[in-house]
Order: C-alpha cells, then structure tokens, then sequence
C-alpha cells in the first residue's frame, strides 16, 4: 500500500495541497534521505533495495498520514479504527496467555505465509501474547498506542469509557516490560494533566521534575541513569544484565562509527550476544550514526514542540493533540527498552504524520471562555483566525 501510494502522497505533499511544508517535514525527508545515504555509502548497489524499503517505510508512512487525515474527523476515525482493532485482537491475545497457543497465526498460518511463533519461557505462568506480530514486543508496543488516544478522543461514547481499560489488558498481555512502561508513562501523564489543570506552566514543571529526578540519581548511584533505568524496567535480571551490556557495546559502535554507522553490517559486540538492539534509539545510532538519531529525534520533538505552540485550540481538537502527545511521549520512552521494526515502525511514523492537520488546518480560533455567554455567529460572516 506505501508503495502504491508513495508517487500520489509525494505529489500532493510538493504541490502544497496538503498543507505548507514544516519543520517536521523537512525532519523526516532529512531522515529518508541520510538513511538511503548510509545504506547505499555501505552496500553500494546491493543496498539500493534497502535504501528504497527506508525510505518508503519512513517517508512513506508519514506522507500517508500527512494526506489521508487532514481533517478532526478524519483524525477521530483513525483512532476509533485502531482502538476497535486492539480491543478485536484481545480475546485472541487472552486465550494464548491462557492456553499456550498463538491461535491467530497457527489459523492464518494454514493458508498463508506468516510469522514464525516466537519461542520463550513463561512470565508469571502465561505464554507471553504475540497476536498477529513478529514479537511479543511489537504487539504490546502497537497496543500501547491506542491508550491515551482513546481516552482523549473518543470522549463521547461508551467505547471511550471502557476502551482505555480493554487496551491496557491488552498490552499487559504481551508481558513486555517496554509496552507496559509506554500505558504507565502515558497514565502518569494523564493523571498529572488532571491533578493540576488549573496550574500555569505545567508541563515545564513536569520536565524540571523529571530532570531533577534525572540528576539526582546521577549523583547519588554508583551507577550511570541509563543503568539504573535498564535495570528497573525489565521482569529479570538477565534480560537486565544483558540490555546494559548492550547498552555499553552499542555506544562503543556509535563513537567507532560516529557519522555513518554500520549500516546493515554487524556491530562490534562479544561473541555470546545476539545481535539485537533492544533499544530502538540505540539501533537506529548504530545503523545510522549519530545524524541519523538526531534526524530521528527531530522527528518527535518537531512534532510535540510544534503542536504545543498552538494555542487557543477548539476544545476538540485540543482533546486530539493532547491524546497525540501523551501516546508519543509514551512510546518514545518505551522504545528505550526495546525495538520496532515492520509494521510497528511504519504506525509510529504514521502517528507523526496524522499530527500535521492540527497545523495546517486553522483550528484555533478561541472558544468562548466558560463565563461568556456564546452567541450564534452573523449570518454571511465565515470567520477564521
């Protein structure tokens, strides 16, 4: 689908016809582009098949977004669509953590190619859900995304009431530490933005605290942040010990290899590690240096910082950027713990670019303040701010 649309979603975004092009345009083209760079700079020829899939998975996907949803509406049904399909995915989630069975793609698995079933040993005396993804980490991770979505947006209806509930037994079921720490972060939020809604300057009191958290560990453990925020957000102490060790290897391949990485080649590491990054900022500096992870970043952070700059937003679509907000803030964070790759990758970017209507389609014009008596508007007058 990304392919067969990837020429018409170019097209209309260089015409201007779906908006101006902004900052976090600009991010993720540069992103595309550095990694075909890196990519072909390593593979020559042979990685030019790579380099095409990146750029299509990551330009593509936000230029899809940037298209298809150009309107509240349009942005209202996405989130619907992608809630409706985690709470269909979770009694099949339920009975393989109850049975054993990943029964979703044992039955597609009769008729068609797909995933192999991921072996692994039992948490808390369930198989760990895969759903219909390549990992169970994936699933949790793509679960998690509906989670303050659906709370701030589908506000109005029974499914909204209950659909946050749905999804988090639904991300609890993957038993993934890194998707279970994307709906916990995201309830925290959630929970700040309601116990101090009357408070100026929230958010930024927020990030003091965090980084005032952030410092003190620093000083008062004789450990680095990073160790002990690994060592408090995985179920084991293996899988702890070894994310550290992959956490130093990996550092030392991206000061190695500072400016064009590795590309799709194997990083320096001892013989007994695996070869996966179970972070997904970790990864993308190892594969594409330290550029490609600052484009990256600039991804998130163009996107949260633009959005927040708007101001006097309809209530609605204020309810909109707050959900968007919260559920990046929350994978961003979850991804620290893990990697995603495929179709999760592609949904994350995608999420980015169903942000871009906020911008481009003029919603904020101030609403009536709660003491104000509203008035219908003159007839003959369209006005818009």
């Amino acid at each position: 689908m990304l392919i067969a649309t990837f020429i018409p979603c170019l097209i209309a975004w260089l015409s201007g016809s779906v908006g101006r092009i902004r900052l976090p345009d600009i991010f993720m083209l540069s992103t595309a582009a550095w990694g075909a760079i890196v990519l072909l700079s390593h593979h020559g020829i042979d990685g030019l098949q790579s380099a095409g899939i990146f750029v299509i998975e990551t330009f593509g996907s936000f230029l899809f977004a940037r298209r298809y949803i150009r309107d509240i509406t349009a942005f209202q049904n996405m989130v619907r669509y992608l809630t409706l399909m985690v709470i269909f995915l979770l009694p099949f989630a339920i009975y393989e953590n109850v049975s054993g069975s990943p029964i979703l793609i044992q039955l597609f698995g009769s008729v068609f190619s797909v995933y192999d079933v991921v072996g692994s040993e039992a948490r808390f005396g369930l198989r760990r859900a895969q759903g219909t993804f390549e990992h169970f980490i994936l699933f949790g991770v793509v679960c998690s995304t509906a989670f303050a979505l659906s709370f701030y947006v589908l506000r109005n209806s029974l499914l909204s009431r209950l659909s946050p509930g749905f999804v988090a037994i639904a991300v609890v079921s993957s038993l993934s530490s890194g998707a279970i720490l994307s709906i916990v972060v995201q309830a925290m939020l959630i929970g700040w933005d309601k116990v101090t809604a009357a408070v100026t300057r929230r958010w930024a009191i927020l990030a003091t605290i965090v980084l005032t958290a952030y410092f003190l560990v620093d000083v008062t453990s004789n450990r680095s942040p990073i160790d002990v925020f690994i060592s408090y957000l995985t179920f084991n102490a293996d899988t702890s010990y070894m994310r550290v060790h992959i956490w130093n290897y990996g550092t030392q391949s991206v000061m190695k290899n500072p400016i064009l990485g590795v590309g799709m080649n194997d990083w320096e590491r001892p013989f007994w590690m695996g070869g996966s990054i179970d972070n997904f900022w970790l990864g993308t500096a190892v594969t594409y240096g330290i550029p490609g992870l600052l484009l990256m970043t600039g991804n998130f952070l163009s996107v949260c910082f633009g959005l927040g700059r708007l101001k006097n937003l309809q209530f609605h679509a204020a309810q909109c950027r707050k959900g968007l907000i919260i559920t990046i803030c929350g994978v961003a964070l979850a991804v620290c713990t893990v990697h995603v790759w495929d179709a999760p990758y592609v949904l994350v970017l995608f999420l980015l670019g169903s942000a871009m209507w906020m911008f481009d389609d003029r919603v904020d014009a101030p609403e009536p303040s709660r003491n104000h008596v509203s008035r219908p508007p003159r007839r003959g007058i369209n006005r818009r701010i």
